[in-house]
């Protein structure tokens, strides 16, 4: 079963875009992308989310949503994890900016993890995000069609 945590830290402001962004791309990912910003460098990642926020007057709100899917059987091998993590995350790359990694959990529990963080914004229409159930139903069935495996949502919301 893979395990999509869906991550919501409201109102946590510019300084946890900025943490995530470095966390995402930082010596811990074995594989990295995007969409909308330039993956290889977290300030300029950065300063491009900033731009699409400012633009559409929305940097008040949450930053991003993060999603982390945990992958198992089958699928949790680092072949599996870098093939998946671009066709996973390519389900909002139309609308959204978004970086995504692969992690490989630790030595003792070795489960390969895809983080996708999502800009909140919209770059097409200025608006925000939707992670009502509805959004997350369909992302989830995409992360099915790629794993071919049985997924189970975990949310997690709060402030960091």
């Amino acid at each position: 079963m893979v395990i999509v945590k869906v991550i919501r830290h409201s109102d946590s402001g510019i300084d946890y875009l900025r943490n995530m962004v470095n966390y995402v791309t930082d010596y811990r990912a074995i594989a990295m992308g995007g969409s909308g910003v330039d993956y290889t460098d977290p300030q300029i990642a950065f300063k491009q989310m900033l731009l699409v926020k400012s633009h559409y007057n929305q940097i008040s709100m949450n930053p991003l949503i993060h999603f982390v899917i945990s992958l198992d059987g089958t699928c949790d091998n680092e072949y599996f994890a870098r093939q998946a993590a671009p066709a996973i995350a390519a389900y909002f790359k139309d609308k959204f900016q978004l970086l995504w990694c692969v992690h490989h959990k630790d030595e003792e529990d070795a489960h390969y993890h895809i983080h996708i963080l999502l800009h909140s914004v919209n770059v097409m229409n200025g608006k925000l995000f939707h992670s009502g159930p509805y959004e997350i139903n369909g992302f989830c069935y995409h992360v099915k069609a790629i794993t071919g495996m049985p997924f189970h949502v975990v949310f997690e919301s709060g402030r960091r």
